[in-house]
């Protein structure tokens, strides 16, 4: 279950497994302090939450930097702590998912909030952007090929980290890009999608007709 094309998921399987072992002694120190995947998913949350609700003057430049980037360490752990317990499966994988991914809405709420970004604009972007991830896992699920796309996330963390650096508002311009490209990109996974089952669908209709025929 992710939302990887065929190249993208052959390096992704083979980072994992690199990842894996480089963290071998992190997650040998979370099982002995009894720590599962899903507490690490809560701290990361929590870092998550403190990270965007902090003011962004720049004396807190420093904080929110290590606040996000640890949000985003954290949520490579829990698979590697979820294998290395045997508790890896489906249902893991979409709560990783989720965590993984809710970090874009609220820092886009965040950029609203504190750097007067455009609230349509924070909105579209988050709605876009969630609705894309949930097409392309949908349409891996199916074998639908779709398009090579910008994975802006981390980025746009970082966008934000620096905005607090050097006090000026580089969030309010990325956000209406980024709206702007994930709406366009929705709407293409959209037709596709539609195209893989209409042809489904007229497949179907001409064999039963050339079925009804033979009888």
């Amino acid at each position: 279950m992710d939302y990887f094309n065929e190249d993208e998921r052959k390096k992704q399987k083979e980072f994992a497994a690199w990842r894996d072992r480089a963290l071998n002694p992190v997650i040998k120190l979370f099982l002995t302090l009894r720590l599962s995947p899903n507490h690490i998913t809560i701290i990361a949350i929590l870092c998550l939450i403190t990270g965007v609700t902090l003011p962004t003057q720049f004396e807190y430049w420093w904080v929110i930097s290590i606040l996000l980037f640890s949000y985003c360490v954290l949520d490579g752990f829990d698979g590697p702590l979820a294998r290395r317990m045997g508790k890896a499966h489906e249902g893991g994988a979409m709560v990783d998912m989720a965590a993984d991914q809710i970090g874009v809405p609220l820092v886009a709420a965040a950029g609203a909030w504190h750097w007067g970004v455009d609230p349509w604009s924070a909105v579209i972007f988050s709605a876009s952007y969630i609705s894309f991830i949930m097409l392309a896992v949908y349409a891996n699920q199916h074998q639908i090929q779709l398009w090579t796309f910008l994975r802006v996330k981390y980025f746009y963390y970082f966008l934000y980290c620096s905005s607090a650096l050097i006090q000026f508002e580089i969030l309010v311009y990325a956000t209406s890009a980024f709206a702007i490209y994930y709406s366009f990109f929705c709407i293409h996974a959209l037709q596709r999608i539609y195209k893989h089952f209409d042809q489904l669908h007229e497949a179907s209709k001409s064999a039963n007709s050339v079925e009804g025929t033979t009888k």
